[in-house]
């Protein structure tokens, strides 16, 4: 469901920068600006070396299927890295749950800084967002996978 909410805002987005002939804002620290194609694949590329990823993960090098001559939100790229780590520890969690703790354990401590990552602030998620994962993470706690394996089938 995320990931539809996410296109439709891009092209949002898109279509607005168009119409208005915005060009690449410059606006202070905090505030979110629109930026080039080039721009989001930088802002992917340095999250993507931030984060750390389950043993044998290599995330995509750049955001796939996005339009070149489109525009972005600041912070899409940043999402698209965090969507792509979130959707890596759940499945290594639901790959772990039940027949290794040690590493399900490590999935679940790097879940655990989810609702603490930008892409899950009140600037880019909604409060229902935030909300299911918490309920999905508090299950896998209880060595529940259906709200990871929900969320692994919908949105990764």
């Amino acid at each position: 469901m995320r990931k539809r909410f996410l296109a439709l805002g891009v092209s949002v987005i898109s279509a607005a920068s168009l119409l208005s002939g915005c060009s690449e804002s410059t606006e202070g620290e905090g505030s979110r600006s629109i930026v080039s194609y080039e721009k989001m694949q930088e802002e992917y590329k340095e999250s993507i070396k931030k984060l750390k990823w389950p043993e044998g993960v290599t995330p995509a090098e750049t955001v796939e299927g996005e339009d070149p001559a489109s525009r972005f939100q600041s912070g899409y790229g940043d999402t698209q890295a965090s969507l792509a780590y979130e959707c890596a520890w759940e499945k290594e969690w639901l790959k772990t749950y039940s027949s290794n703790p040690e590493r399900a354990k490590e999935a679940l401590t790097a879940l655990e800084k989810v609702p603490s990552m930008g892409y899950m602030s009140p600037q880019r998620a909604d409060d229902a967002t935030r909300r299911l994962f918490k309920e999905y993470l508090d299950r896998a706690k209880l060595g529940d996978p259906s709200g990871f394996q929900n969320n692994v089938r919908v949105n990764c």
